[in-house]
């Protein structure tokens, strides 16, 4: 039977290569117009095809709780209750981060799609394991998701944290 919420994940590889480009004289009556050389990256013809692909992920259409994405601070059904009273806090979708570590969810549901947004300017490292092994870090503006895969990882395994200092990030955790 087809779920009924899917999330559509597209990634796309450009292979580019630095070009070289040569001074460019030249001159008007009052202005000197001489372009300097410079290097700019481009999309290289020399490597063929460009890569990427595109995947479909059918999360439920009941998710294991309000936590599941980081849009509001507040539950869902708080936010429905007091809909004309909304203030700022709930559409804040940040989450501090610190060099302690935090976990997203304690439900121990399978991950079929996971979203994390580095929103701050310190970089986050990001476990899926559980413990102290941290192979994914993020930049500062930088974002990753990533799909589940059978029953091998949780959503109470993936956790985030800072090497030292403080950042926030957006997240969709869905089962």
């Amino acid at each position: 039977m087809a779920q009924d919420r899917r999330v559509i994940m597209k990634t796309s590889v450009l292979p580019t290569a630095t070009t070289a480009y040569a001074a460019v004289p030249g001159s008007l009556e009052e202005y000197n117009i001489t372009k300097a050389t410079y290097n700019k990256n481009t999309i290289s013809s020399t490597i063929g095809r460009l890569g990427g692909a595109s995947k479909m992920t059918d999360i439920s259409s009941t998710q294991w709780g309000d936590g599941w994405s980081s849009l509001t601070s507040g539950s869902w059904s708080e936010v429905a209750t007091n809909w004309n009273s909304l203030t700022y806090l709930y559409w804040d979708g940040f989450v501090g981060i610190t060099s302690t570590q935090l976990q997203l969810s304690s439900d121990s549901s399978d991950v079929q799609f996971c979203y994390i947004k580095n929103t701050g300017s310190t970089a986050v490292i990001i476990s899926l394991d559980g413990n102290s092994t941290y192979p994914l870090k993020l930049s500062g503006g930088a974002s990753t998701m990533f799909r589940g895969y059978s029953t091998n990882l949780k959503i109470n395994e993936v956790y985030v944290k800072t090497a030292s200092g403080t950042s926030t990030v957006d997240y969709i955790i869905a089962q």
